[in-house]
């Protein structure tokens, strides 16, 4: 395994299908559900629509993540979907903003199956930046939310559990673990509850990956956000690596001459394949080797570019 490419390729198969009990889904329901979460959400909720879900985040009064989400219109509901521990974290947040405004909060987790499929890609060319728009697809039995088409098509698939049917099917689905590394290589992380108010969005890139919108006004936390954007004094930057062997390797990412320059976000392994989210605080392009202790590893392009980001 030499290029990146073939890395994914290794990974993909025919395809991978697994499914995803990790995901929770807070939903919010009523005549004020988008202008509530104008003024709460990191994306422009105005451009969500049943055909278009969001990326985007719910931030402190200090910018920090909260929790990160995509999120999908289904007739009268808004519905977020995030790492299910964050779902009451999200909710009790936002009910302290909800009673100015005519909605309802409520954990739906339990009444949709998440799936995560994987296919290959339709696209070749890097973008600058990811799409705001995720397509959607509505139909009576699911609901599909493409997040990603490089380097890979990744989609998530939800189902309402009403029947014992659907249940069954998706509690034998195999949960294969190419699936973790699958979803990495996506850049379009989201956040666990262990990093709730720890990270800033530019941290992982959202404002190239569509989950920060900086024109459509104030929400909170917006003053630090832009502020971390226009003024750009963080280098801290999500980057994408990988190697081979001990999955058991130091948190801390380290250039030649044993500096810290960056800690690992996230992780997963399959077979002897290792791949990790690690957020740097340096331009990767000013340190030629990088190690996780005494491992070294392999700096992986992105599905988007960094370069002139303001």
């Amino acid at each position: 395994m030499n290029t990146f490419s073939h890395l994914v390729a290794s990974l993909l198969g025919q395809g991978v299908s697994t499914q995803n009990t990790q995901l929770g889904i807070l939903r919010i329901n009523g005549s004020d559900a988008s202008k509530f979460l104008q003024g709460q959400a990191s994306c422009d909720m105005t451009k969500l629509s049943e055909s278009t879900g969001l990326y985007g985040a719910i931030c402190s009064v200090k910018g920090r993540i909260i929790s990160n989400f995509f999120v999908i219109q289904e007739q009268e509901d808004t519905l977020l979907i995030m790492n299910e521990p964050l779902v009451e974290i999200a909710l009790n947040h936002l009910k302290k903003y909800a009673v100015f405004f005519k909605v309802t909060l409520s954990d739906a987790s339990e009444e949709f199956a998440i799936e995560s499929h994987f296919s290959a890609s339709t696209s070749s060319a890097i973008p600058d930046a990811l799409s705001e728009q995720l397509p959607v697809e509505i139909s009576h039995e699911s609901i599909t939310l493409t997040i990603s088409d490089s380097p890979t098509r990744a989609t998530l698939c939800l189902q309402r559990k009403r029947d014992a049917a659907v249940e069954q099917v998706n509690e034998h689905m195999p949960a294969p673990s190419q699936a973790e590394l699958l979803s990495l290589l996506t850049a379009r992380p989201l956040i666990d509850v262990e990093q709730s108010e720890e990270v800033l969005p530019q941290w992982l890139n959202m404002q190239r990956t569509g989950g920060i919108s900086f024109t459509k006004g104030c929400y909170t936390g917006q003053e630090i956000v832009a502020r971390m954007q226009y003024r750009g004094k963080s280098k801290k930057q999500l980057a994408l690596f990988s190697w081979e062997g001990d999955h058991d390797v130091s948190p801390t990412l380290l250039d030649s001459e044993g500096k810290s320059i960056g800690s690992v976000f996230k992780s997963a392994r399959f077979n002897d394949l290792n791949v990790a989210q690690i957020i740097l605080n340096i331009e990767p392009t000013d340190v030629d080797n990088f190690f996780l202790g005494g491992q070294a590893v392999t700096l992986q392009p992105l599905p988007y570019r960094l370069e002139n980001t303001k």
